[in-house]
């Protein structure tokens, strides 16, 4: 039963990008309003390079990333 699954605990900071896209379509919206998309250069990104990259915190990144998963 998908309803009850805890939060997996594979999502961490060397979690791609394309992972989030292909395995937790629910985090799109999220990636999206961040300027992430499919694209070459970001879909090989870990978060730990997106929030480099955007100046935001890691740990803040991932709970929200992680919250957003069903």
């Amino acid at each position: 039963m998908l309803y009850n699954m805890p939060v997996p605990d594979g999502i961490n900071a060397d979690t791609k990008v394309s992972t989030l896209f292909r395995e937790y379509p629910e985090t799109i919206d999220y990636l999206l309003s961040l300027g992430l998309c499919e694209c070459k250069d970001t879909i090989v990104m870990a978060l730990k390079e997106v929030a480099k990259e955007k100046g935001m915190d890691l740990d803040k990144l991932l709970r929200e990333v992680k919250s957003r998963v069903r």
